[in-house]
């Protein structure tokens, strides 16, 4: 009996150490992938909270908006046109160039430019226009005022219109605002003589088509 248990013993340990003897996990063992729990390799970590904006474009809100319209300054005038083809400068055939803010004819006429200019929307284009009082020197007596607008075309000033002021009735300022431009300027009583100023008016003009028209003027009494 001792000798058969032997072999019997031995056949056991060499099947068990040749691997075809299956130990089988406890049953009460559970699942990892059954159980539910996240393992490493499927855990997704989120460090965000859900309602985070998203970061924002460097591109601008109105594709295609237009640049800002560049406005015309007082110092474009001064080498500006008085007259264009289609609107002439004081009955002047051909437009007057100004250097430096102004023109000698060979008649001995003087123009130049005066203090101060306005800069403003008269068109309604959101590209301010220039206006600028302007001085007409006939060599005589005679001193003729007159207020000249400039229309804003791509940054440059081009000659629109002109108001005649009168003759020796200094302009005191000009400006811009609402589409309107006001002119404040001595002048004086249709009965006055032409020496003499009296009258400190205040007019208003609107553009009309290619004209400045008077809206309203109000005078005040003026003493030099």
């Amino acid at each position: 009996m001792r000798r058969t248990l032997l072999p019997v013993a031995a056949l056991a340990l060499a099947a068990a150490l040749s691997g075809c003897v299956t130990i089988n996990a406890p049953a009460d063992d559970p699942d990892p992938a059954a159980s539910g729990q996240p393992t490493a390799s499927s855990t997704v970590v989120d460090d965000e909270p859900a309602d985070r904006d998203p970061a924002p474009s460097a591109a601008p809100d109105t594709p295609g908006a237009p640049a800002t319209l560049r406005a015309l300054t007082c110092e474009q005038l001064k080498t500006a046109a008085l007259g264009n083809g289609s609107e002439r400068y004081n009955g002047y055939a051909e437009p007057i160039p100004l250097v430096d803010g102004m023109w000698s004819g060979e008649d001995g006429t003087v123009v130049h430019m005066q203090q101060p200019c306005a800069v403003g929307d008269l068109t309604g284009d959101e590209a301010a226009d220039a206006l600028v009082p302007v001085l007409m020197d006939g060599g005589g007596t005679g001193k003729f005022w007159q207020v000249v607008m400039y229309g804003n075309i791509d940054g440059q000033p081009h000659y629109v219109t002109m108001i005649d002021i009168g003759d020796r009735t200094p302009v005191e300022s000009v400006s811009i605002s609402s589409r309107r431009a006001t002119v404040v300027y001595l002048t004086r009583p249709e009965d006055a003589s032409s020496a003499e100023v009296a009258v400190r008016r205040t007019a208003v003009y609107r553009l009309s088509g290619s004209r400045l028209v008077e809206v309203s003027h109000t005078d005040t009494p003026y003493t030099p």
